[in-house]
């Protein structure tokens, strides 16, 4: 016998769950419950004719997939980067993927054979030059059999074209702007050399090859510009009323595009596709501002990195990462200790971390919990934020003098 209430508790149960999905994905994309948030940006579809080269793209990045670049194909993708685009646009595309996207493009007024010596170096952190993005990454092989990344500026001037990259790489970002959220993921990476009317060419594709870790609670602490990120390793999200929830990075794509621009100036213009499903029950709360602030931030911190009038010499650089990466793990900790005692001194009138999980994270106690891929990390951040001027707690000569 059916009990006297069991269908108006069925649909009030039922009402309850879409009313908590419902005020989760408002909380999550801080919406505005009674309605959806404006944006100034007007979206803009890219022609649906560039498919082709996105699908060309996710076949080159595949492992299994093709090996020969269509170069038809690459001039129909180098042409969209240099034709004009609409002022306060958001370009964005399905493609092949089931994804929201967006697209956003930007100049360096350095050559690409500086770009590549700083970005695409085997011997440098290949977070250098994006530190507000990326909290660590490492490539784990070479589709090849090859022990490193090639130094690709080494094959600028030759006309052995393409050169081809292929491999598989771990990342952890740095926390969410929004959520505070941060994930661990893997990638398959393929970097490509090559030339188009006879100009520099470089086009970096990744996509996940899993679900991500469940994201972790972080914290941006003060102005991202500043870059002091905290982790916590505690599953959840760091914004109020969400910190039980289980979210991941479903799945992503990226092709990152940078042409070297002909004539007495060096240049390089680069455009960057990105699509992202993430979010929580296997919903994707991603819109396409979220992935345009994204593409924001790794510009701001690309170009201050590799236009920065301070910057060391490459070859300083490589030996002071090259003491960092082969540090045993009792004096990575004893580095960080000396990081830490500074850090709360620099940040004691933050009320954030004296409570909670923050407040554990900034103890001695930390240095504990991390391995020495985070250690090697936090402190060759650190070491970059010290040229940058920008506050940094470890004293730059220490490094130098090990």
């Amino acid at each position: 016998m059916i009990p006297k209430n069991f269908f108006g508790d069925a649909i009030r149960n039922k009402l309850c769950t879409l009313g908590l999905q419902l005020l989760v994905i408002c909380v999550f994309l801080q919406i505005p419950l009674t309605a959806w948030s404006e944006h100034r940006l007007t979206l803009e579809k890219i022609p649906g004719a560039l498919n082709p080269v996105f699908e060309h793209l996710r076949d080159l990045n595949s492992p299994d997939g093709t090996q020969l670049v269509d170069s038809k194909l690459i001039n129909d993708l180098t042409a969209f980067l240099l034709a004009s685009k609409k002022e306060d646009h958001l370009y964005h595309s399905d493609g092949p993927f089931e994804m929201t996207s967006a697209y956003h493009e930007f100049n360096f007024d350095k050559d690409l054979r500086q770009i590549l010596k700083l970005s695409y170096n085997p011997d440098l952190p290949s977070f250098l030059t994006n530190p507000s993005s990326v909290r660590l990454s490492y490539w784990t092989r070479f589709e090849d059999g090859r022990e490193a990344m090639p130094k690709l500026w080494e094959f600028l001037d030759t006309d052995k074209k393409p050169i081809i990259a292929r491999g598989h790489e771990v990342v952890e970002n740095t926390p969410d702007l929004n959520t505070g959220g941060y994930y661990r993921y893997g990638l398959d990476r393929t970097l490509i050399l090559t030339k188009h009317n006879g100009n520099n060419l470089l086009i970096s594709l990744s996509k996940q090859t899993d679900v991500s870790d469940v994201g972790k609670k972080g914290l941006v602490l003060g102005s991202d510009d500043d870059w002091n990120y905290l982790y916590s390793g505690k599953k959840g999200l760091n914004k109020s009323g969400l910190g039980w929830i289980k979210s991941y990075m479903y799945d992503s794509f990226s092709a990152v595009v940078y042409y070297e621009i002909p004539g007495g100036t060096p240049q390089v213009k680069c455009g960057a596709f990105k699509w992202l499903n993430a979010g929580w029950r296997s919903i994707n709360m991603v819109k396409e501002h979220h992935i345009h602030r994204g593409l924001l931030r790794y510009e701001r911190a690309f170009k201050a990195v590799v236009e920065n009038p301070a910057l060391p010499e490459v070859s300083a650089m490589v030996e002071i990462f090259a003491r960092i990466k082969t540090m045993e793990i009792g004096k990575l900790q004893q580095l960080y200790l000396v990081y830490l005692k500074s850090f709360r001194e620099d940040h004691a009138d933050r009320k954030e971390l004296s409570t909670g999980w923050v407040a554990d994270v900034v103890s001695d106690g930390q240095v504990e919990n991390m391995d020495p891929r985070e250690l090697r990390a936090a402190i060759m951040l650190d070491y970059i934020k010290s040229f940058m001027g920008k506050p940094h707690y470890i004293d730059p000569t220490i490094l130098g003098s090990l």
